[in-house]
């Protein structure tokens, strides 16, 4: 269990990257864990009692002073809500009560594993972090990224390689990422080295169902982070609990977020 931390953290940037989505930089306590790709932090969105809780955010990047910066984290999030709308109107220097890092983060692969990345949705961020961190110890992700269409796309820089798929076919492969990685099936890392893959999945129910299964059928290793609403964020209050195969809960926030396929009841999720 990593340490978790309270601390203001100052709004270094809290920009645009498509009409509803922005891209949240903050400076990060230097006392705190550095978070792992897969983990999250919550946030007052307010220093009023409305909204009265907190809300959770998955780190999209982090730099930390090893890079010869001052430490900061990063979360892209979607505006959906009251909540989320204040978050939005935030200029640079303001300060957030934050909570960090939290919860489970995605494992590596092993030697043999390709690792390929799945994310539909808000589900880009998680995965944007993955493929950075797989990059620094010389692994080759492959990012597959699922949008409704082309419009919705945010203007982030993409690891090389990104495929895209749009359900209206507006740009790249017309489909879902399971459809696309179902149709090339790849064998072997670009390196030449094993079979193996290691399926990497952020995004709705839908789609974390369709990877367990893909990857049920090819015998294949799957890591998925559910996105599931959160209240308390450290596993007090089981607001977040998602069916456990063969029975009982896990908790989303304590447990997880991220998951091997094989735990949760994903199909019960729908």
């Amino acid at each position: 269990m990593p340490f978790v931390k309270q601390f203001d953290a100052e709004i270094i940037e809290n920009r645009p990257v498509t009409e509803s989505w922005r891209e949240l930089v903050l400076s990060w306590d230097g006392l705190a864990e550095t978070p792992a790709p897969g983990q999250f932090l919550t946030l007052r969105v307010s220093p009023y009692s409305d909204p009265l809780l907190r809300r959770p955010f998955a780190f999209s990047g982090f730099v930390g002073r090893a890079a010869g910066e001052a430490p900061r984290a990063s979360v892209i999030y979607q505006i959906r809500g009251g909540a989320t709308r204040l978050l939005s109107e935030l200029a640079p220097g303001a300060r957030l009560d934050a909570i960090g890092p939290l919860g489970r983060g995605f494992p590596q692969p092993g030697a043999e594993e390709t690792p390929i990345l799945a994310g539909g949705g808000i589900g880009l961020g998680p995965l944007l972090f993955l493929a950075s961190a797989l990059a620094e110890i010389g692994e080759a992700p492959l990012l597959v990224l699922g949008l409704r269409s082309l419009s919705l796309l945010p203007r982030i820089e993409l690891p090389e390689g990104a495929v895209l798929c749009t359900d209206d076919g507006s740009s790249g492969f017309r489909g879902t990422p399971v459809d696309w990685i179902s149709r090339e099936r790849p064998e072997s890392r670009p390196s030449g080295g094993g079979a193996a893959v290691r399926i990497y999945g952020c995004g709705p129910a839908p789609m974390l169902a369709a990877l367990s299964g893909l990857a049920g059928d090819r015998g294949w290793a799957a890591s998925l982070s559910a996105e599931q609403w959160m209240a308390c964020g450290v596993g007090a209050c089981m607001g977040c609990a998602l069916p456990r195969s063969g029975g009982g809960f896990l908790r989303a926030c304590a447990d997880g977020p991220v998951f091997d396929a094989g735990e949760i009841d994903w199909k019960a999720c729908l």
